[in-house]
């Protein structure tokens, strides 16, 4: 949807921008995490697939509303069209304008304002004008941003460097590993508590996750096992001052698949870090 002919104009500093298929990713995510759970099991790349046949054009066209009222400027899309509903190129037309916007926010297309406006008697020569400058028709998706599913999933993996979950509520630790990992070139996201963890495994993809055991509101272990219930079966670390209270074993049902007693050894994290992104890297 992005059109070279089109000159980018600076934006003020107050306007929000956003990448559209970050966005994507974390929708596509979520609805995997929620499938794979009502299934009991996880449902990979077919979940991924089955978002963007569901709901990618929607997602899309919800964007493109947001991006010509101004209120979100997406980088993926026509610069040229950003705000301009808000410009003086409508004053004459505001009303209409408006109305148009709301039959397209309830997934209304030309045909339907057309009508629209024949029922109510509007200027004709201003509905046109309208629709000519909003192009509706050009941004059904017959372009870049379009896809096969398999295409959206395979993107979804190869997009992001290797990204890793630490779960500790000492940010002396969380310290220690982000500057540990973000060194062996991974994107780290933390979390505090383990509602915090459960919250943020069901939006975005891991490669890596290293989960204290004792964590506020929910344990370690629980987070794991949740975690290998949903198909999570390589890279779950856990770390604690308190190994010895637990029997290995117990610790390897619940689905880790490493265990680090505190003060842990730094080499040894960093040889876990490469074996992730060794194994990404020969992945299919």
């Amino acid at each position: 949807m992005a059109n070279t002919r089109y000159r980018l104009r600076s934006l003020p500093g107050s306007i929000v921008t956003k990448n559209l298929f970050e966005e994507a990713s974390g929708e596509a995510y979520r609805h995997k995490w929620i499938e794979s759970e009502k299934s009991g099991h996880d449902l990979g790349d077919a979940a991924l697939e089955d978002w963007h046949r569901r709901f990618w054009h929607k997602f899309v066209r919800e964007r493109w509303i947001q991006h010509i009222k101004g209120e979100i400027f997406w980088p993926e899309l026509d610069n040229d069209d950003f705000g301009v509903l808000e410009t003086s190129e409508f004053d004459g037309c505001r009303p209409q304008a408006d109305k148009i916007v709301e039959i397209l926010e309830n997934g209304g297309e030309n045909l339907d304002i057309v009508q629209w406006a024949i029922d109510t008697g509007q200027d004709m020569g201003c509905i046109m004008r309208i629709l000519g400058r909003l192009d509706l028709n050009s941004h059904r998706l017959v372009s870049k941003l379009d896809s096969t599913g398999r295409e959206f999933a395979n993107k979804l993996r190869s997009r992001h460097r290797p990204r890793a979950l630490v779960v500790d509520d000492d940010p002396d630790v969380r310290n220690l590993l982000r500057a540990l990992l973000e060194y062996e070139q991974f994107e780290v996201v933390e979390a505090v508590t383990g509602e915090e963890a459960m919250e943020v495994v069901q939006s975005l993809r891991f490669d890596l996750f290293i989960l204290d055991l004792r964590l506020p509101k929910r344990h370690g272990a629980e987070i794991a096992y949740y975690l290998r219930r949903h198909g999570v079966h390589r890279y779950i670390v856990a770390i604690g001052a308190s190994l010895d209270e637990w029997h290995e074993c117990d610790l390897y049902d619940c689905g880790f698949t490493h265990l680090l007693k505190k003060p842990f050894d730094l080499d040894r994290m960093s040889i876990i870090a490469r074996e992730v992104i060794q194994s990404l890297e020969n992945a299919p």
